[in-house]
């Protein structure tokens, strides 16, 4: 497998984690649940960031198209991310409330 499907597939994992976890805490109150949802998503795709080279076994300058640096992270992985943790979210929301 490539090295760019591995490192998707690992921002999709962790945008999946992301999303379980912020359907169980959407039942804050208001003040408080939009900014627990947005640390979780924040703080869960910087683990993936900092996480892809050393679960993957590569090192940074052997990334395709020069330096595994934070703008390319979001390059690669924020698109696979996003959508695992909204559908995600809102499949185990949905569940949990009915």
């Amino acid at each position: 497998m490539e090295l760019v499907a591995k490192i998707n597939l690992l921002f999709a994992g962790g945008g999946a984690i992301a999303g379980i976890l912020s359907a169980f805490l959407w039942g804050m109150p208001t003040d408080q649940g939009g900014f627990a949802l947005l640390a979780i998503f924040i703080s869960l795709f910087y683990v993936s960031f900092k996480l892809a080279p050393r679960l993957i076994e590569f090192s940074p300058d052997e990334f395709p198209g020069g330096k595994w640096t934070g703008g390319t992270a979001v390059k690669k992985g924020f698109f696979g991310f996003f959508i695992m943790w909204l559908v995600l979210w809102i499949f185990t929301h949905t569940i949990l409330v009915s």
